[in-house]
């Protein structure tokens, strides 16, 4: 098991490095990643929770098997069925597997609903609270009830807030804890852009600029990623692409070439400056008179006749001599008008001016 672990986590972290689908974006990123990031096998249903239970959730606790929604926990032992053992016969402190995207949304047969990606397990109870309601984010004082290990209730709490599920009734919405938020819109952006013949629209679309500040919030970590790893040992060897690519998201769903700054990256303001550089201040190209890719000239016409020559020498010999405060002269841009302005001057003309 060990060494599986180290491949796991070796595979994982060479699949982390590459973008997926380069140069794909929108409708073509999509296609791209429906043929080639969709399984043609799960395991049977029964099976999967199993498999789920044992291999991926108690695999990865120390042999506990946590509630997604309350992190509750229930103690796997050895030599019992998984899905009856923690079902502890319907009981509210029993764990069963809850489906991120909803059975009756679309993942009620075959490949959907025993696609592991999207499967977690869930207290009981909780599990029925949140129904087929979409996510989103809950008002605290609207809360309906509130729910984190085996505590229920309709209070606001008075500590450890964030480590709570919300049900709200009114918006009809269901609020996970916050450091599970950015798994669960994963799952569901995976789910939605693999199973799209059969998702339901409407779901994906109330809650999916929601899921992309959570995806954005919460990025993934090791952990997620060793289990969508430990996950495709089951589904022929393919992860979660959005979990190994977090550009996919964007790349898919939020794309817009206006929004690119110059770097390639959503809304990071840098744009190219006057030399082509991007984030630049144009440093690169600037010329003796500070002019971007200006020929030296612009400071030392003097006399504004287009060329430059002695007679910009002779007036600006006449600017020094009269302590003339006009700036005209200042060829070299350092705020004084002196011989050193002469040489530069000079050298413009004779063409050894850089």
């Amino acid at each position: 098991m060990k060494n599986k672990l180290i491949y796991i986590l070796f595979i994982s972290f060479l699949f982390t490095q590459n973008e997926i689908g380069v140069g794909l974006n929108n409708d073509s990123l999509i296609n791209y990643l429906q043929n080639n990031y969709t399984t043609s096998t799960t395991l049977s249903y029964n099976n999967c929770r199993d498999i789920l239970y044992r291999e991926i959730e108690a695999f990865q606790n120390s042999g506990q098997v946590k509630g997604i929604y309350t992190n509750f926990s229930i103690t796997l032992p050895n030599g019992v069925d998984p899905s009856t053992f923690l079902y502890n016969n319907g009981s509210s402190n029993g764990i069963n597997c809850e489906h991120l995207w909803p059975q009756s949304l679309g993942a009620g047969s075959g490949l959907p609903k025993s696609d592991m990606h999207h499967l977690r397990p869930c207290k009981t109870n909780v599990n029925s609270a949140r129904g087929n309601y979409p996510f989103g984010e809950s008002s605290d004082t609207e809360t309906y009830k509130w729910y984190w290990q085996d505590i229920e209730t309709s209070s606001i709490p008075n500590s450890q807030i964030d480590q709570y599920s919300e049900r709200n009734i009114n918006s009809q919405v269901f609020e996970p804890r916050e450091d599970v938020k950015g798994n669960i819109a994963r799952s569901i952006f995976y789910f939605y852009t693999i199973y799209n013949n059969v998702a339901d629209d409407n779901f994906f679309n109330q809650q999916k600029n929601t899921l992309y500040q959570w995806h954005l919030s919460d990025p993934a970590d090791n952990s997620e990623i060793e289990r969508t790893w430990l996950i495709a040992e089951y589904q022929n060897n393919i992860p979660n692409p959005f979990i190994i690519d977090s550009t996919l998201v964007y790349r898919c769903y939020f794309y817009n070439e206006s929004d690119l700054g110059c770097d390639g990256i959503p809304n990071s303001g840098l744009l190219n400056d006057d030399c082509g550089v991007c984030g630049g201040d144009n440093s690169s190209c600037i010329d003796s008179c500070g002019i971007p890719n200006g020929n030296n000239t612009t400071c030392a016409d003097l006399n504004n006749d287009n060329t430059v020559n002695v007679t910009d020498v002779v007036l600006l010999v006449n600017l020094i001599l009269t302590q003339s405060s006009n700036s005209l002269g200042d060829v070299n841009n350092d705020n004084n008008v002196n011989v050193t302005d002469v040489v530069m001057l000079i050298n413009i003309i004779l063409g050894d001016s850089e």
